[in-house]
This record gives C-alpha cells, structure tokens and sequence, in this order.
C-alpha cells in the first residue's frame, strides 16, 4: 500500500521558507507531530532556518533531496541542514510523523567536553546520513520517537532538560553509527568535501570553539581553502545569513547563557564576549534579543532573537 513517484523533481516543486521564530536560547527545539490517514497526491516543498530531523512513527513519507529521494518507512529518519531545500509527502496509510526543529546555535549546548560534531547527521550527503537498517535501531528510533512527541504533548516535571537530552542521545547514536559506516563504505568516486555544508564546516567549527574571539572572515575562509567572497557566498547560502552575522548570534548566545547562570556580573560578561563596555553589551544585547538583559533574566514572554 505504498506509493513511490519515480518522476518526481524537486526543481518543479515549490519550496516555500520558513524561518523558526519560535525557537531561541530558551526555547532550543521543538516537537511537533503530522497525521495523514492516505498517501499525499502531491509533495510540500520545504526549507527553514532551523536544523530539522523527523522520525516515521507509522505508515510512510517519500522524501525528495537535491541528489536523493527515498521512501522513509515505520523507526526510519532523515535529516535536514538549514535552508536545505526538500519536499515530502505521505506515502502509506494511517501515517504519523514527528518533526523535531534545533535551533542551530544551541546543539550541544548540553555538553561542557566539546570534541564532538554535532552537525554530523545534518551536513554529510543525504543519502549517507543516518536512518536506522536494522530491527534494534529501528525500534531504539521509534521508542526516542514516542518518548519526544509524549513528552512534549503531556508536559511532566523537567519535561524541557529530558527531551533535550533525550534528542542529543539520538544524535550520538546517529554520530556513531555513521561513523562505523563510513569506516566500511566504499568510494564511489564522489568528491564529499564539494558538499557545500562540510565546505564551511570547520569555520562553524572555529566560530563555536572561539566564540568570543571568532576568527575574521578573510581567516574562516583560509581555514576552509576558499577564497573570502566565494567562502561568504557559500556560508550565506548554507546558514541563510552572513558569517558576521552568525558568528555575532553565537556570540551573543553563549552571553545570554551566562547571564541566566547567574554567576556573572554585567562587566564580566561583557568583557568575556569582547564587547567595549558594558553600556555596549546592554545596547547590542537589547537590539539582538529584543528585550534588556535584564528582562531576559527574568523571563519577559515572548523573548525572540533576531533571526
């Protein structure tokens, strides 16, 4: 009972963008689920500012990418990069899909260790990205599946910290499983490193590792063997913004983290993030997230940053 559009293009499809307001330092995901009782006629294209993965949890989706598409079945997963274009539609009956959306700046915001490549799942090829091939996996993905979507539909104590947790165990399960499979692939004669996302990757790298100082442009692009106008079109066109932009979002973030730890005065967190003074921190805090840090701190509704 499974439909299969061997014609389908995503060049003809229409990809509309949506930009994920509601995701911010307080607020790093969100959980959302889609019902469809039959297969989709026609594919929705899609593109957005947040990282996105999403998980079959009955019947079945047809995914559409630049250079794949597949059929996505019951435990299966995919994964988007930010403003990747794709389009999906149910493809089986009685389907049900969770969608969890990251903002991009927070992953791995749970671990203080470092070393590990949160993006991993998001920026390799599509069709070497991870989705489960065996019973275990598939029912270790399922499980994750349900846990997330009842969680954050019934809302329990510490519902917040346990899906966030519960969504970067995926992840390093998804890291060390594709870790052991590329351990094993054969080449195919493919060039991996002309993938546009893993081109700027070790400048996303540096710019989180570095935040307060991060490197300038004409050095990101150094660090990745492009020149700095090819290296910037190719980060705006991957991230949606600009590398000075980006690099100031994570600068800011990791400020706004300090400031609702606690355990750091106004001056020492302006002078931490390399700000001028902290009349300056205040201004290019209030213009970012819209709000004073003051306000922020004690939870203003509505807090949105500048996307």
């Amino acid at each position: 009972g499974i439909r299969f559009s061997l014609m389908a293009d995503l060049s003809k499809i229409n990809v509309k963008k949506q930009t994920t307001p509601s995701l911010s330092i307080l607020s790093p995901y969100e959980v959302t689920g889609e019902y469809s009782m039959l297969p989709g006629d026609e594919f929705i294209g899609d593109s957005h500012y947040a990282l996105q993965f999403c998980i079959v949890l009955h019947g079945a989706a047809e995914l559409i990418f630049d250079d794949y598409s597949r059929i996505y079945r019951e435990g299966e997963m995919w994964w988007n990069m930010c403003w990747e274009p794709h389009a999906y539609r149910f493809a089986g009956r009685h389907n049900f899909i969770v969608a969890v959306n990251l903002d991009v700046e927070q992953l791995g915001a749970c671990s203080p260790f470092g070393g590990c490549n949160w993006l991993t799942p998001f920026v390799e090829k599509s069709r070497y990205r991870y989705s489960p091939d065996n019973d275990e996996d598939r029912e270790y993905v399922l499980k994750t599946g349900r846990e997330l979507y009842h969680m954050n539909k019934k809302q329990p104590g510490d519902w917040k910290i346990s899906s966030w947790l519960l969504i970067h165990q995926l992840l390093l399960h998804a890291i060390r499983r594709m870790d052991e499979k590329a351990g094993t692939r054969t080449a195919d004669g493919v060039d991996k490193e002309q993938n546009t996302f893993t081109r700027i990757r070790y400048a996303l790298n540096q710019v989180w590792s570095t935040a307060s100082r991060p490197p300038s442009l004409t050095e990101a692009a150094h660090m990745c063997n492009l020149s700095p106008s090819r290296f910037s079109e190719l980060f705006r066109k991957t991230m949606g913004v600009s590398y000075g932009r980006f690099a100031l979002r994570v600068r800011m973030s990791n400020a706004a983290k300090d400031l609702l730890s606690g355990k750091f005065t106004l001056d020492e967190i302006s002078r931490k993030w390399n700000f001028f003074d902290t009349a300056h921190f205040c201004h290019a805090f209030k213009k970012f997230y819209r709000v004073s840090p003051g306000q922020f701190v004690i939870g203003k509704p509505g807090i949105k940053s500048e996307k």
